[in-house]
């Protein structure tokens, strides 16, 4: 159980220095029209995570790799729920897909200088 998420909102813990997850992070923040998401880049966490994986926390489970990507999804709703259809896919593929990705974001997306900054408006969502 994640107590420091507070009740009713969910954790996106991301690679702050991944111009891919950064991207993502800004379209996640226009489409959560609920405000349920919240953000932290893992090189603000206090553990010691692997930057190849998105972290995805409510207050009862915590979710990696593809899963967290369904995750997400699925709480924003509407046609956002269509990546749900992944989960036809094995598990295995699914998380060696995320992998895979994950191993050439870099490669092909770019990295930052330094973590993404949200703006003004943004902040209050950032942990």
């Amino acid at each position: 159980m994640n107590t420091f998420v507070p009740k009713d909102k969910i954790l996106i813990q991301f690679d702050g220095l991944c111009i891919l997850c950064s991207r993502t992070v800004r379209f996640i923040l226009k489409a959560d029209r609920k405000r349920k998401f919240l953000f932290q880049a893992l090189q603000n966490s206090s553990e010691n995570i692997s930057s190849e994986t998105i972290i995805v926390s409510d207050r009862n489970s915590s979710y990696l790799y593809f899963d967290a990507v369904l995750k997400i999804g699925k709480e924003l709703g509407g046609i956002y729920k269509t990546v749900y259809v992944f989960r036809l896919m094995p598990k295995k593929w699914r998380r060696s897909l995320y992998l895979w990705i994950a191993a050439n974001r870099y490669r092909w997306f770019g990295v930052r200088q330094s973590c993404y900054l949200p703006s003004k408006d943004e902040a209050e969502r950032f942990i």
